[in-house]
């Protein structure tokens, strides 16, 4: 069957619903073709397109700008070009799924997540321990924002590492109980539903290198949706890239769950209220700049789930998946460019029609066994040498 033609590059300006804002960052060589990078985000979750035509009155100030917005997260050319729109109810487009209107009204001008688009970490990590452990203890922004509260004026100060201990640990805008509301991180919101924005201070950081050592190569003829579970926010999916066919994709930071080919981000990057979130996410994991680790997820994998979903299937409360929506994976890696591939590994899943469930499948020399009683894998490695290149390949089952 002949590849499906590859979509176009388009930027912002071009978006529709339905459609994906594709951003080419570069160009990587695989079995002797060249394959543009992208960077692809489903067009309502670009902000620019959220907000196309909508503007708002700004106060700027020296440090920052005070956007009257009425609680909505606004949008400023070429300030908040690495923040994405949330599509929901009740959030406005903020990263999280709090009214935001009523939450103010009952707790008082806060700071409220956003999220940034694939290709970008939201902050940095510090080596700062607060006693917490992991990245909690680590993860800090790249500013801070403080209100007096004798005048509610908000200053907005530059991360410097030394004061490092005086700020807050993540807790965002979740548990507005346990937020300290005059220091934190995030947009300021005030009572009013004014949106306060930093000047100057990225609201996003690249963690991409280029050319990239590691791309997701898509050789299906559908796009894939891939969401993170990583800060801020809370313990929830939340949009990463699209693995769009025919292109090579980098990953974003945080804990990468894929979902089914063909699925729109909007049905995958969200709890499922009804069925446990990763019986549509069957491979997690990705690229980062020094490394790459892919393997099977707990939705296919653990027994008790996977009964879960063929019990659901048969009732006719959860649909049945199709081969058409599952695919495999082979990582391979290269010493340098002119340096033959090495397959590291394959894995997928097969059909098991007398028990009517899919089952996880491993072939290859470096299969690293998450379970060797569920057959059950993950393939990982480090690219130490800036000349190393790797390769994680889609296909069709």
């Amino acid at each position: 069957m002949a590849p499906a033609p590859l979509p176009p590059l388009v930027d912002a300006t071009a978006c529709a619903d339905g459609s994906f804002e594709m951003r080419k960052i570069g160009v990587q060589s695989y079995a002797g073709m060249d394959y543009d990078v992208i960077v692809a985000v489903p067009c309502e979750y670009v902000l620019s397109y959220a907000r196309k035509g909508v503007t708002y009155d700004v106060d700027e100030m020296p440090t920052f700008y005070v956007v009257h917005s009425n609680f909505a997260m606004p949008y400023i050319p070429d300030v908040m070009d690495t923040v994405v729109f949330t599509p929901g109810d009740k959030n406005l487009g903020w990263a999280n799924g709090i009214d935001v209107v009523a939450t103010v009204q009952k707790y008082g001008s806060l700071p409220y997540l956003y999220h940034v688009r694939p290709g970008y970490d939201y902050g940095f990590y510090t080596n700062y321990n607060d006693g917490v452990g992991g990245s909690y203890g680590a993860f800090r922004p790249t500013w801070i924002f403080t209100e007096d509260m004798t005048t509610d004026d908000v200053t907005m100060a530059v991360f410097d590492p030394s004061l490092t201990a005086t700020w807050p640990r993540h807790v965002g805008g979740w548990n507005p109980e346990d937020i300290n509301q005059k220091i934190g991180f995030g947009l300021f919101v005030n009572e009013k539903g004014d949106v306060y924005v930093p000047k100057n201070i990225p609201l996003g950081r690249q963690t991409w290198t280029t050319p990239p050592q590691c791309v997701v190569i898509n050789m299906t003829s559908q796009p894939i949706p891939v969401t993170r579970t990583q800060f801020p926010g809370d313990e929830s999916y939340y949009m990463a890239e699209t693995f769009m066919p025919g292109y090579a994709s980098i990953s974003s930071p945080g804990d990468l769950y894929w979902g089914h080919a063909g699925t729109k981000m909007i049905d995958v990057a969200k709890w499922d209220q009804t069925a446990p979130g990763n019986f549509d996410k069957p491979i997690g994991g990705g690229c980062s700049a020094t490394g790459y680790s892919v393997g099977h997820t707990n939705g296919f994998t653990w027994p008790e789930l996977r009964d879960t979903m063929r019990d659901m299937t048969l009732a006719g409360t959860y649909p049945q998946i199709t081969k058409e929506q599952l695919y495999k994976v082979s990582v391979y890696e290269q010493k340098d460019a002119s340096s033959p591939l090495v397959l590291h590994g394959t894995i997928g899943y097969e059909w098991h029609a007398d028990v009517n469930e899919w089952y996880p499948t491993g072939v290859g020399p470096d299969l690293i066994p998450l379970d060797t009683t569920r057959n059950t894998f993950r393939i990982s490695g480090y690219l130490g040498d800036p000349d190393q290149r790797a390769f994680i390949v889609i296909e069709n089952l």
